[in-house]
């Protein structure tokens, strides 16, 4: 699914200033900036401000160039353990419950499926030695033992491993496999990942133009095309909502976001990633012809 901001976006006058004139589109056309008046995209080994934030834009074949924030479609989740994510989640209970777990059997069961095992004799002794006050019955299974002496906490760490993985007992401290949390992958794809940073990143862009814009003058369509132009897809495909994204048809709409961007005083740069053939440099065009 996609959608765009073509009809809600008013003027492109923005403090008196027109965005797009002549002198714009003949820089934009002979691929040459005009500084300090008109930034246009930047290749990769240009040098960009420290303080500016980086759209890099990734040419795809029968799309366009997707737009990422300050990454790259290379860009993976976050390093970050279980029990952050919990935490991170309000889910900070099962983390109580598997330290208090851990804390008091650890030593025996590493795994949820060795309380299926016997407990023996010296177990139950060890277990008192270091505090605790539990009986001995031959042939029970650690499961049996445990709801008998420990059942409300035996259930709490049953319940938090059907909804988070047996898993969860031994992985608590270590990095998420994101495989396994599919949810959480698609909310990180949706909400966190560089190509939905630029998408939430050129909605701020529009509202603040429409906003900066309502008492300015109306340009022509043809040049007020050459930003809303900009598609935002929502969803690749039916049945598939991942993918969060804005899109830019070509050149001229990137060079269109950077003028944008520069008028609002904001500070990114929009860098030419991975362009397409004839909007690689002029020298390497030259030499691929």
């Amino acid at each position: 699914m996609s959608y765009t901001r073509r009809d809600f976006i008013k003027s492109f006058t923005v403090g008196g200033i027109t965005l797009f004139t002549a002198d714009w589109f003949a820089a934009v056309q002979a691929r040459e900036p005009v500084p300090p008046t008109f930034r246009l995209p930047a290749h990769v080994n240009d040098p960009i401000p420290d303080d500016h934030q980086v759209i890099n834009a990734v040419w795809n074949d029968g799309t366009g160039y997707i737009l990422y924030l300050n990454g790259t479609p290379y860009g993976e989740p976050p390093k970050i353990t279980l029990r952050e994510k919990l935490i991170e989640e309000g889910e900070e209970g099962v983390c109580v419950v598997v330290d208090a777990f851990q804390g008091k059997y650890g030593q025996f069961i590493w795994d949820l499926e060795e309380l299926e095992q016997e407990i023996d004799a010296d177990q139950v002794e060890q277990l008192n030695k270091d505090g605790g006050s539990y009986t001995f019955e031959a042939g029970e299974t650690w499961r049996e033992f445990l709801e008998r002496e420990d059942g409300d906490l035996l259930a709490d760490v049953d319940s938090s491993a059907d909804e988070w993985g047996s898993g969860v007992l031994h992985k608590l401290d270590d990095n998420i496999d994101w495989d396994e949390h599919e949810g959480w992958l698609t909310d990180w794809c949706r909400n966190q990942s560089p190509e939905s940073d630029a998408l939430g990143y050129v909605e701020g862009l529009f509202d603040e133009l429409e906003l900066e814009g309502e008492e300015g003058v109306e340009l022509p369509a043809g040049d007020e095309s050459e930003l809303k132009g900009i598609e935002f897809i929502d969803g690749a495909c039916p049945g598939n909502d991942t993918l969060r994204c804005a899109v830019a048809p070509g050149y001229t709409t990137l060079a269109a976001l950077q003028r944008a961007i520069d008028v609002l005083g904001w500070k990114a740069t929009v860098v030419l990633l991975e362009p397409s053939d004839r909007d690689k440099p002029k020298g390497i065009r030259e030499r691929n012809s």
